[in-house]
Formats: C-alpha cells, sequence, structure tokens
C-alpha cells in the first residue's frame, strides 16, 4: 500500500484528472507507472553525443552560423581589398 500527502494544488489537480478520466486513484497510479515503465523501454538511452548528431539544427541557429559566415567573408573581401595595389 502507498500514501502519500500533497499540498493542496496537487490535490486539486488529482482530483480533476480523477473526475475527468472516470477512474480512482489506484487505477491512475497503476496507469501512469505502467505508461512511464513502457515509455523507458521504447527510449534508448543517448549520449550527449549521439543526442547532437540525431538533433536537426534549428533555423534560428543554421541563420546565425550563415550571418557570421557572411560577415567573415566581407570582412576578408574587405582586407584584401586593401592589400591590392594598382599595377
Amino acid at each position: 500500500m502507498l500514501t502519500q500527502e500533497f499540498d493542496r494544488e496537487t490535490e486539486r489537480y488529482l482530483a480533476d484528472i480523477l473526475a475527468y478520466q472516470n477512474m480512482t486513484s489506484d487505477e491512475l497510479i497503476r496507469q501512469l507507472i505502467r505508461d512511464r515503465w513502457l515509455t523507458l523501454q521504447q527510449v534508448p538511452v543517448q549520449t550527449a553525443e549521439d543526442a547532437a548528431e540525431i538533433t536537426p539544427e534549428l533555423p534560428k541557429h543554421k541563420n546565425q552560423k550563415q550571418q557570421i559566415a557572411e560577415f567573415v567573408r566581407r570582412k576578408y573581401q574587405r582586407s584584401l581589398s586593401l592589400h591590392q595595389y594598382p599595377v
């Protein structure tokens, strides 16, 4: 048997969930535990490197990288034009 004390806000959330789902707290807890367990079984453990490899770049980051690359190119072009001597 499991006994848990909640604050008032959490108790209100629990009462709302139980009323909406039309189930007992025991059924809800069993379902939540089963769902969480199934989720853990489906998700492979990833290292930070694995996550970085499969996570697509966000458009914002890509745009920032492009802006930086363009800035560097312009600066390089200006420095080349300053060092050119007329023939």
